[in-house]
């Protein structure tokens, strides 16, 4: 499994990689399971005397995969009609500890996290001649977790095939095998350009195709031993957007038929299964046909980029801070007057340069100078004097019940250059911003609060300059006004405990206050009242807000209980029923699983008054009680009770046997034969014995049983008798 992009290796870590680790310290994880095929291929020599050297090559992920070669490897000797001639095992001949990445661009990065081993299996195997020739098999699990092109790699296997047809046979033929293998990683946006062709000792024409890769095992049969019979089915790929025409994106993959040069240009990173066929022909005869699959790993690969910023015009001062926004570079030049001045350079990654004077200068970036992946960044920067001063004020011209008008008022000048543009950011006491790049913008706003009002103005010349002031919004808060209160009956409450004391109030209906006419005035209704109040003064804006008061009688909070007994291991429901809101304490606290809520379960273990008080929010306390029974579970018969005979005739009465009782938490029961065999067994309280074994009626007999109840409560209740079953 190739992992070559930050993505893929993130999102292993977080799926699979906890898992495998935990399983191999647990020592339950199969070294059988693996994770790791990148690839491979099956070839033949004929050396006369029906004797054939079988190359098998296997590549595999050495950073991440599990596990490693397989030594020996199990191989499939299957006649034309599939029929298994013989099973036979292969030694690892020659193993490369690692491929090396080759680049086509030498301005190009390898990318990380990027391993393959190749192993290389060889045995001389004796196979007579048969009629339609022999198939050589090796098959394995499993590919990679992030292949992009298959709907479920992870639980996709290999089966890597060599056929020596019958003509194969009598020419003593010798397969094509294939030159190089392909680049163990390229790179998004660039072109392949892979000479994928292959050599035949024979001399036969050969002709190239890409082909879709062979299925293997999935993960519960890694290592099918002897391999598989085919025929094996080809791979189904993600499609939409992946087929054997678009493999891997962008311009599309192709092989040339008859050099096997193979060219595409990728445009998505990952990893990506590709398959290529040979096919040998001598005249029209097709004598046998190499198959190879491996993966495509493709990756950002890193041009070295030159770039670099300065915030412009650089204003009354010379002095001159870059940024250098450079990328894949390891060497630097940055020329500050460029070219009037080669000599003035710098070879620091970022620079900070003083000039003699004001005026325009020209700079350049050079990254990795003097190399073939050298790239320039020139720009322009512009030193000048600024003349700006932004000023601003505000006005409130109106406001209603919607909302209040501010308006930004610029006083901004610039005697020698003149304004050229605004941006007004208004932040409102919630954070939010409003801006406006108008130079006497309005904004619409209803929050009471302070507010900041920022000014960016720039000159004709391109300098800037920033005017900051926050001012409080005289909008009555009435935001801050309780919706309801709740007070028992004789008590009185304050209606407006957060008013702003600057603005002028008026209160209807007056009767019930101490006064209509102050901020936040002490009520006192004998009734529920709704409360109406008009804010104004201190600017334009004039409120409306409303206070609802609700008047709560003395009995008014009813404690219930549903159900009012249960038995000991049973809950009931408590609730404490009021027409108002209100915080709420249970208690004893014994049994409950909340003492706070207005419904806590409560699961006594004996009989338990619960009582509830209720504070309202003036502040005054109700209360209730309820009273839960709890009685206690008989654990034995005949509350309890299993039949002594039942008659599974499909009359209706007595069709099954159970046991039966009301306080049954989990039960185990047992039915035997005479000659003490188990032929049921169960955990479960529903389920029944309907007089079979294995499927089969049992005949009319007396049976064993054996049974333990554990009933709610704790008791335990057990028995073992005879049981009847009648026909």
């Amino acid at each position: 499994m190739l992992f070559n992009i930050a993505f893929g290796r993130m999102f292993l870590n977080q799926s699979i990689h906890k898992y495998f680790l935990a399983a191999l310290l647990l020592g339950v994880f199969s070294p059988l399971y693996a994770t790791h095929i990148v690839g491979g291929e099956i070839t033949y020599n004929c050396l006369g005397n029906n004797q054939y050297e079988i190359t098998l090559s296997v590549y595999r992920d050495c950073y991440n995969g599990l596990p490693d070669f397989d030594q020996p490897a199990i191989i499939g000797i299957y006649k034309a009609d599939w029929t298994l001639f013989k099973k036979d095992t292969i030694r690892i001949d020659e193993r490369s500890d690692k491929l090396p990445i080759v680049l086509n661009n030498p301005c190009l990065t390898d990318p990380p996290d990027v391993c393959v081993h190749r192993a290389i299996y060889n045995k001389i195997i004796n196979l007579p001649y048969s009629p339609g020739g022999y198939h050589i098999v090796y098959q394995r699990c499993c590919r990679n977790l992030l292949i992009r092109n298959l709907p479920d790699p992870l639980n996709t296997g290999i089966s890597y095939t060599a056929t020596i047809s019958e003509e194969a046979q009598l020419a003593c033929n010798n397969a094509a095998v294939f030159n190089s293998w392909p680049p163990v990683a390229i790179c998004i946006h660039e072109p392949v350009n892979f000479d994928h062709g292959a050599t035949d000792p024979d001399g036969d024409s050969l002709v190239y195709r890409l082909c879709t890769p062979l299925n293997g095992p999935d993960s519960l049969t890694p290592v099918p031993n002897p391999p598989f019979a085919g025929p094996y089915e080809e791979l189904v790929w993600l499609d939409p957007p992946y087929n054997l025409g678009n493999l891997l994106g962008g311009q599309p993959l192709s092989i040339d038929p008859q050099t096997g040069f193979m060219t595409g240009i990728p445009n998505m990173i990952g990893n990506f299964v590709v398959g290529v066929c040979v096919d040998e022909y001598r005249g029209d005869t097709l004598l046998s046909t190499t198959r190879r699959d491996f993966q495509f790993n493709v990756a950002d690969c890193g041009k070295p980029t030159a770039a670099w910023f300065v915030p412009g015009p650089v204003c009354n001062t010379t002095s001159v801070q870059f940024q250098n926004l450079s990328t894949a570079a390891s060497s630097y030049r940055w020329y500050f007057d460029w070219p009037n001045d080669p000599d003035n350079f710098s070879a620091s990654f970022a620079s900070t340069h003083v000039y003699p004077d004001t005026g325009w200068y020209t700079v350049a970036l050079i990254v990795n100078p003097g190399t073939p992946c050298a790239d320039t960044a020139v720009q322009q920067i512009h030193l000048t004097n600024s003349y700006i001063d932004a000023a601003a004020q505000t006005a409130f011209p109106d406001c209603d019940q919607n909302g209040l008008l501010i308006q930004g008022l610029d006083f901004t000048a610039d005697t020698v250059f003149g304004v050229m543009s605004w941006f007004w950011t208004l932040r409102l006491p919630n954070g939010n911003q409003l801006s406006s790049s108008q130079q006497n913008p309005v904004f619409d706003v209803n929050l009471p609060g302070d507010y900041q009002l920022r000014l960016i103005a720039k000159s004709n010349n391109g300098c800037r300059d920033t005017a900051v002031f926050t001012f409080n919004a005289p909008i009555p808060p009435l935001n801050l006004l309780a919706q309801e209160w709740a007070i028992c009956q004789g008590d009185t409450i304050a209606l407006f405990p957060q008013a702003d004391t600057l603005y002028d109030y008026i209160w209807t209906p007056g009767l019930t206050l101490v006064d209509s006419t102050i901020a936040n005035p002490l009520a006192f209704p004998t009734a529920s009242t709704l409360y109406t109040v008009t804010a104004s003064g201190n600017g334009p804006c004039v409120r409306m807000g409303d206070v609802w008061v609700e008047v709560i009688d003395p009995g008014a909070l009813v404690a219930t209980a549903s159900p009012d007994t249960i038995y000991q291991g049973q809950s009931s429901q408590l609730n404490a029923i009021l027409p108002a809101p209100a915080q709420f304490n249970w208690s004893p606290d014994y049994g409950l699983n909340e003492t706070d809520t207005s419904n806590p379960v409560a699961t006594p273990f004996q009989t338990t008054t619960y009582t509830v008080d209720a504070v309202l929010s003036g502040g005054c306390v109700l209360g209730d009680s309820v009273r839960v029974v709890v009685l206690i579970p008989i654990c034995e018969e005949p509350f309890l009770f299993f039949p002594t005979g039942f008659s599974p005739n499909g009359d209706g009465a007595n069709d099954a046997l159970k046991p039966e009782g009301r306080f049954i938490e989990s039960v185990y029961w047992v039915i035997y034969n005479r000659w003490g065999e188990k032929i049921f067994e169960t955990t479960s309280p529903e389920e029944a014995w309907d007089g079979t074994y294995k499927g089969q009626p049992l005949p009319p007999e007396t049976f064993g049983y054996y049974i333990r109840v554990n009933c709610i409560g704790g008791a335990i209740w057990e028995k073992k008798g005879n049981v009847s079953l009648l026909r």
